[in-house]
């Protein structure tokens, strides 16, 4: 196991669903937490859980809105000015929209939150997480990635197809494997390792502010299929936990390297997604 005792977590999402169920879990294990948030309420219920459950566990919340790239720069910032080295970073804040909209910088909100978010909040952060010692990532995937088939080049708003948003979230979780393989390789030379994982149909809020008609009742309707958020963080503390075997770039799924569509595995579609991303948000990376 890879002892997390004094090393410090970043996890962004961390107020309801798997996000909490891990950072409930990894709590336990004594490191330095430090949670990303939009509801102060939820993060406030997060603290106070964690401090009563694991009370030695160093525990920070700072705000940010995904949707919005100045509140990641600031959130990252703030990061950056806490933390002398990040250990591990886990991505998994993520919106799923029936209903098309832009963020302020003209970007689907989708898109801009479940795969900009990652990228920017990412590389932001990643000079805390290299050095002589082992760090990792993990991205929350989802195998909604066969949704597509490929990336929307021409349009990847969705804005001419969105219909009822699911291949935009299609997109976006493709968009988040083809960024952990691409970033896996350019940093093969640092001792980080990045991967990504499913957690399987999880009853979670995620989605729970749409208003479109057939929301509620689809989630009625696939209740006794879903997982607790519990079960679906396994991966995820499976992936921070393992010992080091040198695995990165791979897709997991209940604890295990999962076969994803082989799309996601082209590296030319991957360098092409991040001179996208670069561009879309305004900053290039030379890693």
């Amino acid at each position: 196991m890879w002892n997390l005792n004094n090393k410090t977590i970043v996890i962004s999402g961390a107020t309801n669903g798997i996000g909490k169920a891990a950072a409930v879990e990894l709590s336990k294990k004594n490191p330095r937490l430090l949670f990303t948030y939009r509801n102060q309420k939820l993060a406030d219920e997060l603290l106070t859980e964690i401090k009563n459950l694991s009370p030695d566990t160093q525990v920070h919340s700072v705000y940010c809105d995904f949707s919005n790239q100045d509140s990641i720069k600031k959130c990252a910032d703030e990061i950056n000015n806490l933390c002398e080295k990040i250990d591990l970073l886990i991505n998994n804040a993520g919106v799923v929209n029936t209903s098309y909209r832009e963020t302020n910088e003209g970007i689907e909100n989708t898109f801009a939150v479940n795969h900009l978010g990652y990228f920017l909040f990412t590389n932001l952060l990643l000079n805390k997480l290299k050095g002589e010692n082992e760090t990792r990532i993990i991205n929350v995937s989802s195998a909604a990635h066969a949704f597509v088939k490929e990336m929307q080049w021409e349009d990847i708003n969705y804005k001419s197809n969105f219909g009822q948003g699911l291949r935009c979230y299609g997109q976006s979780k493709l968009a988040n494997l083809l960024f952990t393989r691409y970033l896996a390789i350019k940093l093969s030379t640092e001792n980080i390792s990045v991967n990504a994982m499913h957690p399987g149909g999880v009853n979670t809020s995620l989605g729970s502010q749409n208003k479109a008609w057939y929301s509620k009742p689809l989630r009625l309707i696939l209740k006794p299929f879903f997982r607790s958020p519990l079960k679906g963080a396994e991966s995820i503390i499976y992936l921070a936990t393992k010992q080091d075997d040198g695995v990165t770039g791979e897709y997991f799924f209940n604890s295990k390297i999962h076969k994803s569509s082989a799309y996601s595995k082209n590296l030319e579609e991957a360098h092409k997604l991040w001179g996208l991303s670069e561009e879309l948000v305004g900053q290039t990376f030379d890693l």
